[in-house]
């Protein structure tokens, strides 16, 4: 917060800009899960709705916690906050814009409760286009790849041309505050805003298997075909071998040499115009052999922070609510010292004790091939959708 850290603010805008890292290292893991391993049909393949219930898993117990303590500590205040809850319990929070007039103020049901969860949402959307987008790309070649995040990275600028100045407001005649709060929510925290970025987290997966790994039954070049994959020796380009010092050092330039940069090119930067400095970081990170990646980013500290980062994201702004409303905050220094040693404890404990437990038990359920409700509920569903008629148009 600029306000308690002087001379922070110029390079608050720089750091807001790595929203868009969830979307693209999300399409980059889940897009490499698929294309590591042979092409699944028929039977083989899980149904859509396991498919994202397998995701729902892992993210779900901790964002449901955030939610309940958000709720708990500071509830809804109006009509409109308290019709949004069921949105936010189902992660359909971000799926439309729905903003409301309160006031002198604008609510929107993204930024509602615990507002940094609103990626959830766009994420689970996703989700429903990763395995075809992966089987699209199983097949393309190192050029098709990098043109598709050249464009990807290009498209950022439809979004600076539309949002910046409130252009689009001006062209469809907006005139009341709550259309221009619209298009942007639309920009910055819906499906439409990321879609490209989340594309191009697929497109540098195949990438990075078509650069950096080879065939492990033939020692050759990954293709189609390919049942097992390995680490090519060399670990690939120079350039990706420490992507991660590229990718920093390129971050530094556009951090202190390019400082008001980010101000009137906010939305392009914003939404995917950080692709070519978080995809070095990436790939990077991902073959490995990168200094930073090696002495910094395996070290037991940057583990352990790694595990508890999305409980971590999740609770800062609910524990920061907490300690204010308990303890106030704004004249307390002491407070605000403690404030992140106490996020990091209560995100470890989260971690720890409620959300490993739960998926784990997830995982013990699967393994004896225990059925619950929702297994019960998603059989049902892929049966209707199996016997064709609606229920088959619904599945194509």
């Amino acid at each position: 917060n600029s306000e308690y850290v002087p001379g922070y603010k110029r390079y608050a805008g720089w750091m807001a800009t790595w929203t868009q890292l969830f979307f693209l290292l999300s399409g980059f893991v889940l897009a490499y899960a698929e294309l590591s391993k042979p092409r699944r049909t028929g039977t083989q393949r899980p149904s859509l709705l396991r498919y994202v219930r397998r995701r729902l898993t892992v993210i779900y117990p901790a964002f449901f916690m955030s939610l309940l303590l958000k709720v708990a500590i500071s509830p809804a205040k109006t009509a409109f906050q308290w019709s949004m809850l069921p949105l936010h319990l189902l992660l359909l929070q971000s799926w439309l814009p729905i903003c409301k007039t309160e006031g002198d103020a604008v609510s929107c049901s993204p930024w509602l409760y615990n507002g940094e969860a609103w990626f959830l949402s766009v994420l689970m959307l996703y989700w429903l286009f990763c395995q075809p987008l992966a089987e699209f790309f199983r097949r393309r070649g190192v050029r098709f790849c990098i043109a598709t995040l050249l464009v990807c990275w290009a498209f950022s600028c439809v979004f600076q041309f539309l949002g910046q100045g409130n252009r689009l407001a001006g062209w469809i005649g907006c005139t009341d505050k709550l259309c221009p709060v619209v298009i942007m929510v639309v920009i910055r925290s819906g499906p439409l805003g990321y879609f490209h970025v989340f594309v191009a987290g697929v497109a540098s997966a195949r990438l990075f298997m078509l650069l950096a790994m080879i065939d492990a039954d033939t020692r050759g070049r990954i293709n189609a075909d390919t049942k097992r994959v390995a680490l090519n020796e060399d670990g690939g380009p120079l350039v990706l071998r420490y992507g991660c010092v590229f990718g920093y050092a390129l971050y530094a330039v556009m951090l202190f040499a390019a400082t008001g940069l980010v101000r009137p090119y906010y939305y392009f930067f914003h939404n995917g115009g950080m692709i070519p400095v978080m995809l070095l970081v990436l790939l990077g990170a991902a073959i490995g052999r990168d200094p930073l990646t090696v002495w910094v980013f395996r070290s037991k500290p940057m583990l352990v922070l790694g595990r508890i980062s999305y409980m971590q994201y999740l609770m800062q702004h609910i524990l920061q609510g907490w300690i204010k409303l308990n303890f106030g905050w704004g004249s307390n220094g002491a407070i605000q010292a403690a404030f992140v040693p106490c996020l990091l404890l209560f995100s470890y404990c989260c971690q720890r004790f409620v959300e490993r437990p739960y998926t784990d038990y997830q995982r013990w359920k699967q393994e004896k091939k225990i059925k619950g409700i929702d297994d019960r509920v998603i059989e049902w569903v892929d049966a209707r959708l199996a016997k064709g008629g609606a229920w088959g148009c619904l599945a194509r």
